[in-house]
């Protein structure tokens, strides 16, 4: 092989070098870029978790203020409930009470009665 055969094929495997530079070039500056656009997603999607999370903690505050605010109520109803059925039975205590006097109280109107009657019978 002569030199200038032997220059020919190091100046074309230079230029498959040379391609495959560019090649391999081209390529990282295509990966980077697309890189580049998924640390971007990335960022925003962070972002977008970040914001959810705080709506999920401030959700989750609200519902513990419901919770508490619906267990006072629970509590101040039972409260009511409890004092509701005292009352009535002091009620029905009253009631009972007020029947066997209205018994007592006709008992003695009719003995009332049967004693006028006695005292206004003409004497025979």
């Amino acid at each position: 092989m002569t030199n200038t055969q032997r220059l020919d094929n190091v100046e074309n495997e230079l230029e498959t070098v040379k391609q495959l530079l560019v090649s391999t070039a081209s390529y990282a500056e295509s990966s980077n870029s697309r890189l580049d656009r998924l640390v971007e997603r990335q960022d925003l999607t962070q972002r977008q978790l970040d914001g959810l999370a705080l709506s999920v903690q401030s959700m989750g505050e609200k519902i513990d203020r419901f919770v508490d605010k619906t267990d006072d109520f629970i509590d101040k109803t039972d409260d009511f409930i409890e004092t509701t059925k005292a009352r009535n039975a002091v009620l029905d205590g009253i009631i009972l009470e007020l029947r066997d006097n209205q018994v007592s109280t006709n008992a003695a109107v009719e003995r009332l009665e049967r004693i006028l009657e006695q005292l206004l019978k003409p004497k025979e």
